[in-house]
C-alpha cells in the first residue's frame, strides 16, 4: 500500500526539517521554505498526475506570502482546492483561528508540536479526510433526531460542509449571499454542538 503524502510548508528551517524527520518513517513527505515554491511545485503536478499530497501543514507566519495568501490561492484553484489544510502556529489568539476556520481549514496545531502528538494528529486527520472522501454522506435519520432538527435549507448547507466546501462555493451552488451562508453555517454548528467546521465529520454514515 502506498504511504499517504504529506506536504509541509514552513520557512524556518529548523522546525521544518524536524517534522520531515518526525512523519517521514510512516508518510510520504516533502518540505518546502515558501508558499511561492510549494504552489509552484502543486500546480505543476496537478494536471499531470504528479506528486500530490493528501494533507498539507501550513504555517501561518511566513515571509512572503503567509499561510492564509497560500490557502487562499489553494481554495482558488480548482485542482488544489479540496487538499485538507492544517494551519501550524505559535499563536494562540482566536480572531487568528476564526479566519482560519472561515477559510476551511480542518485545524490548528500549536507550534512547537511533539512527536508523538505530530504523528498521532496526521493519522487522525489522514483517517478522517479518507472517509469523507469515500463517503461524504450525512447520517440524516441522526440529524433528524436532534433536538433542534436541520431546516431543508441548513442540510442543504450541512452536506456541502461534509464535502469541505467553502463559504463560497456553497454560496455560489446554493446561490445564496455570502452573509446569509454565514449565518447558515453558524446555525449548523450551533445545532450540531460542533466547535469547528469540520466536527461535522462525526455526523457522516459509517461505513
Amino acid at each position: 500500500m502506498a504511504l499517504k503524502r504529506v506536504m509541509i510548508i514552513d520557512d524556518d528551517d529548523e522546525t521544518l526539517t524536524l517534522m520531515v524527520r518526525q512523519l517521514e518513517a510512516l508518510f510520504d513527505v516533502k518540505g518546502y521554505t515558501s508558499g511561492e515554491e510549494a504552489l509552484d511545485a502543486l500546480r505543476s503536478a496537478s494536471p499531470d498526475g504528479g506528486w500530490m499530497p493528501d494533507l498539507i501543514l501550513l504555517d501561518i507566519n511566513m515571509n512572503g506570502m503567509d499561510g492564509y495568501d497560500v490557502l487562499g490561492c489553494l481554495k482558488e484553484d480548482e485542482g488544489l482546492k479540496r487538499i485538507p489544510v492544517v494551519f501550524l502556529t505559535g499563536m494562540t489568539d482566536e480572531t487568528s483561528e476564526s479566519r482560519g476556520l472561515e477559510m476551511d481549514v480542518v485545524d490548528y496545531l500549536k507550534k512547537p508540536v511533539a512527536s508523538k502528538v505530530l504523528l498521532a494528529r496526521v493519522q487522525h486527520y489522514l483517517n478522517l479526510y479518507a472517509t469523507t472522501a469515500s463517503n461524504g454522506k450525512l447520517d440524516e435519520a441522526k440529524l433528524d433526531s436532534l433536538s433542534s432538527p436541520l431546516t431543508d435549507r441548513e442540510m442543504d448547507v450541512a452536506r456541502l460542509m461534509a464535502e469541505f466546501r467553502s463559504d463560497r462555493e456553497i454560496s455560489d451552488i446554493l446561490h445564496i449571499s455570502m452573509p446569509y451562508v454565514k449565518k447558515l453555517v453558524a446555525a449548523v454548528k450551533k445545532k450540531l454542538f460542533l466547535d469547528k467546521r469540520g466536527d461535522i465529520r462525526k455526523y457522516l454514515v459509517s461505513q
